[in-house]
């Protein structure tokens, strides 16, 4: 029998090859500036640090009905008055009165105006446009500091 032998010379071709690692190294390159650009740097307001290291600053929480009022709620302020601490907003003609919101919320940036933190606590049935509206009027009385309660 005669054996044929196979010739061991042969031939590969890597431009294929070295075409997909480029394909693969350019999705690499844009994947990672993509990252970079889409990430954000998030704090978390109340709560994420430790007790000691937190700082006792004046709060408003509003708290949403679902019937429409607003129930305002002072915590860690000594400037601001026993009567003023916790009142109500109540509803005008079937919606939200933003403009009671706007004189309460002067009141007490002129009793205290180290006041700049506002804490929204929406119920499950509060529509984000009023959620948005308690936010522009928290804006318009100078607080920057802004928060809503998950539900």
């Amino acid at each position: 029998m005669k054996h044929s032998r196979k010739s061991l010379d042969f031939e590969v071709n890597l431009i294929p090859f070295i075409d997909l690692l480029s394909v693969c190294i350019c999705f690499l390159l844009i994947t990672a500036v993509w990252l970079n650009v889409g990430s954000m740097d998030v704090k978390q307001a109340v709560g994420g640090q430790a007790q000691e290291d937190t700082k006792k600053s004046p709060v408003v929480w509003i708290r949403m009905t679902a019937s429409g009022d607003l129930d305002l709620d002072v915590q860690q302020s000594s400037l601001v008055p026993a009567n003023l601490r916790k009142f109500r907003v109540a509803q005008q003609s079937k919606q939200m009165d933003l403009a009671g919101l706007e004189k309460a919320l002067a009141n007490l940036k002129l009793v205290d105006p180290s006041l700049n933190t506002g804490l929204i606590q929406p119920t499950a049935t509060t529509a984000y446009e009023e959620i948005i509206d308690v936010m522009d009027q928290l804006k318009k009385s100078g607080m920057n500091d802004l928060g809503v309660s998950p539900l």
